[in-house]
């Protein structure tokens, strides 16, 4: 009996452990059994698009459909039309010199064709889903195609970007991925915006770069526009078509295994100009982001809340600086009627006194600012003395003055969007004349409702470190420029930023006041870069020195303190004379 009861009693403890077994493994296989277009479906990205955008994902047969496939001589960028291919057979093409050329040609053609396509033809809304397994992860890959990328930086036929997340063993999303040009963003599950588990992505306009928040493309490398005020497509409109891999897929995917490119592809002064088509998905970024997704995502800019923070006030420091200067104003303004009301202003007393030369000197001070305000405060230009771009002149490659704020520029040449030969690379258009032209006005606030001579002069002396911000700022920045080579990496059309480059960025940011120097670069040639202050600059210091020998005469000129009113004393009676003695009461 003890011997049978001993028998269950294991039975019983064994069971009980498989179903702890059971219970620990059960969402690893609810998850691993979980198939490929379930999984597709649970995390297909809600895409938000501008008013202004032209193109939206579409079919490769779209693409494929209205291009001839042309082979590239390399050595002179010429190319041969080797007909028409179709989805079925374009992998047969091996060799990355192949590339398909848009029969439409120009931008306008494609644009309006696509558009009355989208609507007559039903092409609809496509992503292409590629799922990586691994021993330890899971991701989800949603491939978009666009008819054509007119962004800021790149101007080219076709484009590809691509989404995805990344899962866990257990099956928990951990990181979400978005493509922005050749490199991206990467944020934690929590911080993505999300519409149940469809994560949410802001496309930008042109560039179909994708971004996290509808206020981004405006902070740091940054320069694209961003919004949520056109076209939404929900996850249950966009068509999901699961992907195989290389040479093992259906047939109609014979476009994976395509080598070439997937627009339009010139000689190298147009990869350096950033008018090539991309490559697919197997071999696009060296087919690091298909095959080695942990890889890319290494690669790629890590993003959180307090990033996103940052983002939003860069966004709206306009908005935050009026909202600032209307208040601070409203107080001065009301100080000065208060001091008007109390017995008048004292402005004028101050310029009859030794004040005069202190308000003069800051006067003068105001006036070098405001014409500090229109000229040049710092510059880097390039010239080529050989290569394709020589004959284009000096170019541009950063301005930054008081009207146009700061713009960074790629050299480009003749042939780009511009005569000049430079293509916008991004830019902080916020107009800093305005941060020192409130300033100034404040300024002249303070000395209509000045009280002391001692404050003023106080004020005007801590006043001139707005004066030295932009030569100070300036110089940080420059000194800065070496850590943003490797988020510029990733905007480079074409691939990596040459070492010729990487030597240029550090001879600047070693000596930022000026300098020269010249690199052989690939595709340009020779060429010499000059950088330095420009004139606005120096004049900042002018006025600054002004301001702060005015300030000091200011301090050591007296109060001109309103003078005390003496209340009347009371009427006191006449002294009274000897002569005469108060009348004596008899008794």
């Amino acid at each position: 009996m003890l011997h049978r009861c001993t028998h269950r009693l294991g039975l019983i403890l064994v069971l009980l452990s498989l179903v702890v077994v059971m219970l620990a493994i059960l969402p690893l296989r609810t998850s691993r059994a979980q198939s490929d277009s379930e999984l597709a479906a649970t995390y297909a990205p809600v895409l938000h698009f501008t008013s202004g955008e032209k193109f939206y994902p579409t079919t490769v047969d779209y693409i494929i459909n209205n291009s001839v496939l042309m082979f590239r001589n390399s050595s002179d960028g010429s190319a041969t039309p080797f007909g028409y291919p179709t989805k079925y057979n374009l992998g047969n093409y091996s060799g990355p010199d192949w590339f398909l050329n848009n029969t439409l040609g120009s931008f306008e053609a494609i644009s309006a064709d696509y558009n009355s396509s989208r609507d007559n033809a039903g092409y609809g809304y496509t992503a292409y889903v590629h799922i990586y397994n691994s021993s330890t992860s899971q991701v989800i890959q949603y491939w978009l195609f666009y008819a054509y990328n007119n962004g800021p930086l790149n101007d080219h036929q076709g484009d590809i970007e691509v989404i995805e997340i990344s899962l866990d063993n257990a099956g928990t999303p951990q990181t979400a991925l978005y493509s922005q040009h050749g490199a991206g963003e990467n944020a934690g599950w929590g911080d993505v915006e999300k519409v149940d588990t469809h994560p949410v992505v802001y496309v930008a306009q042109g560039s179909h770069a994708n971004y996290f928040r509808s206020w981004q493309g405006k902070f740091m490398v940054e320069n694209d526009v961003v919004g949520s005020d056109g076209l939404t497509i929900q996850p249950n409109s966009l068509a999901l078509e699961i992907l195989g891999e290389r040479n093992s897929h259906p047939s109609n995917q014979s476009w994976l295994d395509f080598e070439g490119r997937w627009g339009f592809w010139g000689n190298d002064t147009d990869v350096a100009l950033g008018r090539v088509g991309p490559e697919g998905p197997v071999f696009n970024q060296n087919g690091e982001r298909w095959s080695t997704p942990q890889t890319y995502l290494s690669d790629t800019i890590g993003v959180n809340n307090t990033y996103f923070t940052l983002a939003w006030l860069i966004a709206n420091v306009f908005l935050l600086f009026i909202i600032y200067v209307l208040a601070v104003g409203a107080w001065k303004v009301w100080g000065i009627v208060k001091l008007h009301r109390k017995g008048g202003l004292r402005v004028g007393k101050f310029l009859k006194g030794p004040g005069l030369i202190g308000i003069i000197l800051a006067g003068v001070a105001i006036l070098i600012t405001v014409v500090a305000l229109f000229l040049p405060w710092y510059s880097i230009s390039a010239s080529s003395q050989t290569g394709p771009l020589s004959q284009s002149g000096g170019v541009e490659l950063l301005n930054i003055d008081g009207v146009n704020g700061m713009r960074v520029n790629l050299f480009m040449g003749s042939t780009s969007e511009s005569t000049s030969g430079y293509r916008s690379l991004f830019s902080f258009g916020f107009p800093f004349s305005l941060f020192i032209l409130v300033g100034v006005i404040l300024f002249i606030l303070d000395i209509i409702g000045v009280k002391s001579g001692k404050k003023l002069g106080l004020r005007m002396i801590l006043g001139t470190i707005v004066l030295f911000l932009p030569f100070i700022l300036i110089i940080v920045f420059m000194a800065m420029l070496p850590s943003f080579l490797p988020w510029a990496n990733g905007l480079i059309p074409g691939g990596n930023i040459p070492p010729q480059v990487d030597t240029m960025v550090h001879d600047i940011a070693g000596n930022p006041i000026y300098g020269s120097a010249t690199q052989t670069l690939p595709t340009v040639g020779s060429t010499t870069v000059n950088w330095g202050f420009g004139i606005g600059a120096y004049l900042f210091i002018v006025a600054a020195v002004l301001r702060i020998a005015g300030g000091v005469i200011m301090r050591r000129t007296p109060d001109l303190e309103p003078k005390a009113v003496q209340a009347p004393q009371a009427s006191s009676p006449p002294p009274q004379s000897s002569e005469q003695k108060p009348s004596e009461t008899k008794t």
